[in-house]
């Protein structure tokens, strides 16, 4: 489990205002206490099943309703949400197209009060406000969405988010790949953010330049999809040349569906 200020430096609300200029534009609001609770799960299970009585449990005060409508309008009326570390991806099959995408304050609502994984955040996260970021909508690839590995504030692996589905143009373009990562890591990230060793998520779409999606911590408990923990882990106690290339990893050829467990034996046998 994270410590509390591992939660605090990969909080959104502590990063975003630096790395605004090479990120997705995204307003973030801070949830009162007294508000909380209209997000939590537990609270609105206690309640009868009685319609009308859900309605008002859910309803909020119309002064944190202005702040979200705003926000919503700022952004272009469609936007990606999330609190300061996850967004609620278990709760996709709750949203049109299973994208996640709001338009309004039911679809937010909705997503944090069904997702395990924000409620998981709002049990276990101690003496740390919780926000609500809402990020302008974008149409994002998934072959554009790159995990990084950082280790002693050197980039030295990328892998694809969407881990382990084939794409053909990776090959053909993983050395460009690379280099424009390293490029946009070396001048926009590289010893700016508060740690050493982490992760970063990237969308790299062709022409435009990357933009940053999310930091997040670097240990056991991360998914380093292409990579595994244990080559990952032994890394962060050697020293390394500065100038040392970062591995892209990526699936070479269409083997069919399968696994990560898989994927990774997969890879081991062709590098």
């Amino acid at each position: 489990m994270l410590e509390t200020q591992d939660w605090k430096d990969f909080s959104i609300d502590s990063w975003y205002e630096k790395f605004q200029h090479i990120a997705i534009k995204t307003l973030i609001l801070e949830i009162p206490a007294d508000i909380l609770s209209k997000f939590q799960y537990e609270e609105a299970s206690e309640i009868s099943d009685d319609e009308e009585t859900l309605d008002e449990e859910v309803v909020l005060p119309n002064e944190f309703k202005e702040k979200l409508k705003n926000a919503l309008n700022c952004l272009g009326k469609t936007v990606f949400v999330k609190n300061n570390w996850h967004a609620p991806m278990d709760a996709k099959m709750f949203s049109v197209g299973n994208t996640l995408k709001a338009q309004n304050i039911d679809d937010i609502i909705l997503y944090f009060t069904t997702s395990t994984i924000i409620q998981e955040d709002f049990s276990n996260v101690k003496a740390i406000p919780f926000c609500i970021a809402l990020r302008k909508w974008i149409c994002i690839h998934p072959a554009a969405e790159f995990r990084c590995i950082v280790i002693n504030n050197i980039l030295r692996g990328i892998t694809p988010r969407d881990w382990p589905t084939f794409y053909n143009h990776y090959k053909e373009e993983g050395q460009e790949i690379i280099e424009k990562l390293q490029k946009f890591f070396t001048e926009n990230v590289k010893e700016k953010f508060i740690r050493k060793n982490y992760t970063f998520d990237v969308v790299l779409s062709y022409p435009d330049q990357p933009v940053i999606l999310d930091f997040g911590p670097l240990n056991t408990k991360t998914n380093l999809y292409a990579f595994s923990w244990k080559e990952i882990g032994p890394l962060l106690n050697k020293e390394v040349p500065a100038e040392v290339a970062p591995v892209f990893r990526y699936l070479e050829s269409d083997i069919g569906i399968m696994t990560r467990a898989d994927a990774l034996r997969k890879i081991r046998v062709s590098e």
